[in-house]
């Protein structure tokens, strides 16, 4: 209050009596702000702040919460927003909308819902400068800044409701109940590029799925693209041409796996990751194909710029890591040609990458024990986010006439990076070592946030790591426990996998592994326990799960699971 800690009884310190103080008193409004659907630690006092205590000698300490919440913060925001986005919510939203930003929150519509406020907290009531007296001025500021005022009236009309859940998009496990009805299968030999008679000898090591088709990476260096038609009766999955990726330093590595090969574990524990896997491979359009394609669904046709429609189309990008020359790739999906070769600034090899969902950062990890961070296909934002301290060890100047401009480097480990995972929606990278040590910094300006090593022994590695947008992450150690953190280094639950995992996705409230067991897993995110499974026994280890990306909502979403025997296997709605 003013800048100040207000008296105890008045500070926001239970849940349940300030829901009963809302709905018994007429002067006690509460706004619940995103914060309440996002953030635990609103509800924690992690400072310790003496905060006193009420009439009653409660001390004021981290709130008090519901019992369905089971005393936990995070719980509580987890379910919290579920609740938001229930479909109950989603049919009765536009009500909420109209009464405050709608219709309903002047005149005689709200004098009927009972939705009339103090005058002063409406917009445009009150002109202060037309004020004279001065404390009638400084009373009415006050009022305003303390009490707080309605937002802006958006429209004077009802808002209209969404649609129903049937009638919407929806992923392929929404929830929770759905995840034990589903159907695989695996395409024949005729229609796989890969397998025992295919063309690619190797493991599939990426899956890349666009609105018609899809570009499968193996590990033999051959790039498969296949013709997806999911709404076909028959022949869905049609193999169309089988390419090799253009580069003579990865073709003569020993880190070329071939289809059932095993490579010998690295003795040395500063040795980066032996072989190849979907962390030395990842496959986008670019920075400005994803921008120009969502401007084109903001803007009419007619304003679209001709440079929008060009990168519309253009072919998707294949981002590449693990070379003799210590160097990043990007290889044309079309004509698999090399299109850009750098360091970046690394000393030593490569070991790992990943790339951000609007195609536009991508994140490489090395021996040298730091990360960095680039820019791909986007010359303004490349030339806005690099910092003078690379320009002058690059010894050149950052001037986006590049294809992929590096922009940051990211300190705090030290030893090797092991896996990588970013949001550009969060700002987060999220890297981690072989020393077992997760380090959290800002994707746009490279700031280190913080530290923490799930296991106490140095020994055990960060195998796999991937995040969510809510800022959750899962990931997994070398001893096969795993975990699910949140970005502020708080564990949430543990579990012995029994495992190495390969590959993982995270979709809703689940998570979608597959590894060396052969299986793919289906786990609540929230606790890790395994509510489904998909025996693929006889096509070996899988090497990597992929589901049908969001954006692509006029396509059903299905999950693309890629085998060691280089089979595809699809799963989808029983």
């Amino acid at each position: 209050q003013s800048g100040r800690f207000d008296c105890p009884d008045r500070l926001f310190f239970d849940l349940g009596e300030s829901w009963k103080s809302c709905n018994t008193s007429t002067s006690d409004v509460k706004e619940l702000i995103p914060e309440f659907f996002t953030m635990p630690e609103i509800l924690l006092n992690q400072n310790k702040f003496p905060l006193g205590r009420t009439q009653k000698g409660t001390v004021v300490d981290d709130v008090c919460l519901p019992p369905w919440a089971k005393g936990s913060a995070h719980e509580f925001i987890r379910l919290n927003r579920l609740a938001l986005e229930s479909e109950y919510v989603s049919q009765n939203i536009h009500h909420w909308i109209d009464l405050i930003f709608g219709y309903k929150q002047r005149g005689l519509e709200a004098e009927a819902a009972h939705n009339v406020f103090h005058h002063l907290s409406y917009e445009g009531s009150v002109d202060l400068d037309k004020i004279s007296d001065e404390l009638d001025r400084q009373a009415a500021e006050s009022h305003i800044q303390n009490f707080g005022q309605s937002p802006s009236q958006v429209t004077s009309v009802p808002h209209p409701g969404r649609y129903g859940a049937e009638e919407c998009w929806q992923p392929l496990i929404n929830n929770m109940s759905t995840a034990v009805r589903l159907r695989c299968h695996t395409p024949s030999q005729k229609q796989q590029l890969g397998g025992r008679t295919g063309g690619a000898t190797g493991a599939v090591a990426s899956i890349f799925v666009d609105t018609e088709g899809l570009i499968v990476i193996y590990t033999d260096l051959k790039v498969g693209f296949y013709k997806w038609s999911p709404k076909s009766t028959s022949n869905r999955l049609r193999p169309e041409k089988l390419k090799t990726l253009q580069c003579r330093e990865l073709s003569r590595s020993t880190s070329v796996v071939k289809r059932g090969s095993a490579i010998p574990s690295c003795t040395k524990k500063t040795a980066t990751l032996p072989e190849i896997g979907n962390w030395t491979f990842a496959i986008t359009r670019g920075g400005y194909a994803n921008e120009a394609k969502r401007r084109k669904a903001l803007v009419s046709s007619r304003l679209a710029s001709a440079k929008d429609a060009l990168y519309t189309d253009a072919a998707p990008f294949i981002t590449s890591c693990g070379y003799f020359d210590d160097t990043v790739k990007i290889h044309s999906a079309d004509g698999c040609k090399v299109e850009n070769s750098v360091t970046g600034g690394h000393r030593g090899k490569i070991s790992c990458l990943a790339t951000s969902g609007d195609g536009a950062f991508l994140v490489t990890g090395g021996e040298d024990c730091t990360c960095r961070v680039w820019v791909l296909d986007h010359p303004d934002l490349a030339v806005a986010l690099s910092d003078g301290y690379l320009q002058t060890a690059l010894g050149r100047k950052t001037n986006g006439d590049e294809l992929l401009n590096c922009c940051h480097v990211l300190w705090g480990h030290e030893a090797p990076i092991s896996c990588l995972a970013l949001s550009s929606e969060l700002d987060v990278v999220v890297s981690g070592s072989f020393d077992g040590r997760i380090c959290v910094h800002t994707l746009r300006t490279g700031a280190f946030i913080r530290s923490f090593r799930p296991s106490l022994s140095p020994s055990v590695p960060v195998l796999l790591v991937r995040l969510e947008l809510h800022g959750r992450m899962v990931l997994q150690m070398g001893d096969l426990r795993l975990y699910t953190y949140t970005i502020n280094g708080d564990c949430l639950c543990c579990v012995e996998a029994g495992e190495r995992i390969h590959d993982m996705k995270i979709t809703g409230e689940v998570v979608v592994s597959g590894g060396e067991n052969c299986h793919v897993y289906i786990r609540n995110l929230n606790t890790l326990k395994v509510l489904s499974g998909l025996d693929l026994s006889r096509h070996g280890p899988i090497r990597c799960v992929s589901l049908t990306p969001e954006d692509l909502k006029a396509v059903p979403q299905h999950l693309f699971i890629g085998s060691d025997d280089g089979m595809i296997s699809i799963v989808e709605h029983d």
